[in-house]
């Protein structure tokens, strides 16, 4: 796994990977605003669109970026283990919100509620694994182009 990084590229891959994290947590807090629903797994910060919310995304992007980096000094498999980690649980986050509400409108409550639960884990873990092949796949790169 170690020739899967150049080294000329390492710091514009691991910022790519840490933009796509927060973009994820970016889109849970949207969901989390938007249904007015409480986070289950991750903390339960009430973060809005104002200064210090951005500061908050930014604080946690920067966190991110610098235990991603550190994790990448001690090994690069571990790096994508704890890559894996970050986004599943943003994804099974992002599933349960949107079991909670857009499924069980979108199939207008003729479904039992763990049937629903199960196509979002379902379909929220295909995002994950999509979302983990895209970075292999930034991570495999040469170039930036």
């Amino acid at each position: 796994m170690e020739e899967l990084f150049n080294p000329n590229l390492l710091t514009s891959k691991l910022i790519i990977i840490t933009f796509i994290e927060v973009l994820i947590l970016i889109a849970i807090l949207a969901l989390k605003k938007t249904y007015k629903e409480k986070l289950k797994i991750l903390i339960p910060f009430d973060i809005s669109l104002n200064i210090f919310g951005f500061s908050l995304i930014i604080l946690f992007g920067l966190v991110l970026f610098t235990l991603n980096y550190f994790i990448y000094q001690y090994s690069s498999f571990t790096l994508m283990i704890f890559t894996a980690v970050i986004i599943s649980i943003l994804y099974i986050e992002m599933g349960i919100i949107l079991s909670r509400n857009f499924f069980v409108k979108f199939f207008d409550n003729q479904l039992p509620k763990e049937i629903i639960y199960f196509i979002g884990f379902i379909l929220m873990i295909n995002a994950g694994y999509f979302t983990i092949m895209f970075i292999l796949r930034i991570i495999k790169a040469n170039t930036l182009i």
